[in-house]
């Protein structure tokens, strides 16, 4: 993050920042996606469609969505919830739905700070592991949660409604 200092906030979303969590999803994936999802995804993925899902999801008070600032400037977010899976056990295993930053701030430690953030969160609340869903051809993401401490787990499924392949990550969260 560099040696001077940042304005950083991290904070919980509010309804209000349904479109500006969308916004990021939305350049996000035209960025991170494109050659892998199809285009007609990518296009249906707009900011109307993007808003709608993030208003609902950031409703939800139990699971939240963090949004983190610089000098006011909204640059990523990231929700937790526990998992779906049904491999896996809801009451000790969490699960990172999304983590996205805007491209052009990529590679400045943003990610990182959310991730570090969720994880704690998840450890707080007593979980024991978590894991996230990545697509298999998205190396970039993939090299990211490997160096946050995540592992390939053998799970495996199609993104929805397509037949891009995701692999599952986890992590183990220590509690000393």
């Amino acid at each position: 993050m560099g040696s001077e200092a940042r304005a950083l906030t991290l904070r919980r979303a509010l309804s209000d920042d349904a479109t500006t969590v969308a916004h990021i999803h939305v350049e996000s994936w035209n960025v991170a996606y494109r050659g892998i999802m199809p285009d007609d995804v990518i296009a249906r993925t707009d900011l109307a469609y993007r808003t709608a899902f993030w208003k609902e999801r950031i409703a939800n008070r139990e699971w939240p969505v963090f949004l983190l600032e610089e000098t006011g400037n909204a640059v990523g977010f990231c929700q937790m919830v526990p998992t779906n899976d049904a491999d896996d056990d809801p009451r000790r295993v969490g699960h990172i739905t999304s983590l996205h930053v805007l491209p052009q701030v990529r590679g400045q430690g943003y990610g990182r700070r959310l991730m570090e953030h969720v994880l704690g969160e998840f450890r707080r609340r007593g979980f024991s592991e978590v894991t996230l869903w990545v697509l298999e051809e998205n190396r970039n993401a993939r090299r990211f949660y490997e160096k946050s401490g995540f592992r390939l787990d053998g799970g495996s499924r199609r993104y929805p409604r397509t037949s891009v392949p995701e692999v599952r990550y986890r992590i183990g969260l220590n509690r000393g």
